[in-house]
């Protein structure tokens, strides 16, 4: 057990993020060439920029340190991890490097989930079983089966909610020597990161600890940026889950979406925009008591530049909805879901889930622009039930 003195001596000598900062400013200085490239690079001015190099233990606030990442190229962990003298954490910098790809965006091979899909065993097409045929299956010897045979059945599983008998077979993968667990292994543990995360489980601890090692040890997100995502959703419902928001795992959410999204295919980009969006708008309640609209703004701007947006597709065009909501342009907003609404049909579950997530939103911010946006579709979902 630490006495009360050794605990004071070891909170006193963590270093502070401005203590941070000069450190990085020190070891990155290459990237700088002047301070007026280096503060338009991470889109500061050179004042805050000044600033931040004067303040003696000092805490940052989390889009400037989200900022700095991104301007120095590290990991946001930079950031939450101890250290107690100023050598040991330049010493540790170059950990906490990003790992660049050097291909470029367009030429990243992208290694989805194996399609496993219409395997035939025994005239059996797993993506096409009732429910009974599902428990029949389950009830039977499925240890003899082929771990490919397996997986496709956990697939099948998780698309049908049964997310803990999903996680049973991964386990019985894993307890087998076959040549599928060792060529697979990186889909095998992103597939179980993906179970541990859902609402059912909600073992977020677990999953980041897998979406982490396979973030350091393989750089499997170069090549599969959908882990990153996971990654930062998994870090986004932890802080927000807690009775005092932890500002620490907020600031990995937003550094890993905004690695997402510069990652991903232009028409993939729009969900960690969307992300990105309300947690900059529930950072800045929390931290300044205002929305500084200005992030969101430049995001949408350059998001609508790239993405084609597929009209027919409820998730696109909400998302487009709810970050000019999130501007606070809330009749264009209503119109854009109106527009869908009388030409598409939506599935209850979806808005229902569009209005949990605005709901828990408003609830942390008091938005009142995202409340009259809620009510119009309150309106459009009873209308469908």
């Amino acid at each position: 057990m630490i006495d009360e003195n050794e605990a004071w001596i070891e909170n006193n000598f963590n270093l502070k993020d401005s203590e941070k900062f000069k450190i990085m400013k020190k070891v990155y200085k290459d990237l700088f060439i002047n301070e007026d490239y280096f503060s338009k690079k991470i889109d500061v001015g050179r004042s805050t920029l000044f600033s931040w190099g004067q303040k003696n233990k000092a805490s940052f606030h989390t889009k400037s340190k989200i900022k700095l990442c991104k301007g120095f190229k590290l990991l946001d962990s930079v950031w939450s991890d101890k250290f107690s003298t100023e050598y040991a954490f330049e010493e540790s910098l170059s950990q906490y490097e990003k790992i660049e790809s050097i291909k470029s965006k367009k030429d990243i091979t992208k290694h989805i989930l194996v399609k496993l899909n219409n395997i035939d065993i025994r005239g059996i097409k797993l993506n096409n079983l009732s429910n009974d045929e599902i428990n029949e299956l389950w009830n039977s010897k499925l240890k003899n089966k082929s771990s490919v045979f397996m997986f496709e059945f956990a697939e099948k599983l998780k698309s049908e909610k049964r997310i803990s008998e999903a996680l049973e077979i991964l386990e019985w993968i894993n307890e087998r020597e076959s040549s599928f667990k060792y060529t697979h292994e990186n889909i095998l543990r992103h597939f179980k990161a993906i179970l541990l995360s859902h609402d059912n489980i909600q073992d977020w601890d677990g999953a980041i600890h897998i979406l982490r090692s396979l973030y350091h040890s393989s750089h499997y997100h170069l090549q599969e940026p959908e882990i990153l995502t996971l990654l930062a959703s998994n870090y986004k419902r932890k802080a927000l889950s807690k009775e005092k928001i932890d500002m620490e795992l907020m600031t990995s959410a937003l550094c890993l979406y905004e690695d997402a999204y510069e990652l991903k295919n232009d028409n993939a980009k729009y969900y960690d925009a969307v992300n990105l969006a309300y947690l900059y708008n529930i950072v800045d309640t929390i931290e300044i008591e205002y929305a500084n609209k200005k992030e969101i703004k430049s995001l949408h701007n350059e998001l609508l530049k790239i993405w084609r947006i597929d009209k027919s597709n409820w998730w696109e065009v909400c998302s487009d909805a709810e970050i000019l909501m999130l501007l606070g342009r809330v009749d264009l907003a209503i119109l854009k879901i109106s527009d869908f609404l009388e030409n598409y049909n939506v599935k209850p579950f979806e808005i229902d889930a569009t209005m949990r997530q605005i709901k828990f939103y408003i609830h942390l911010t008091r938005d009142k622009k995202a409340q009259q946006f809620l009510e119009f579709l309150e309106d459009s979902y009873s209308a469908l039930i």
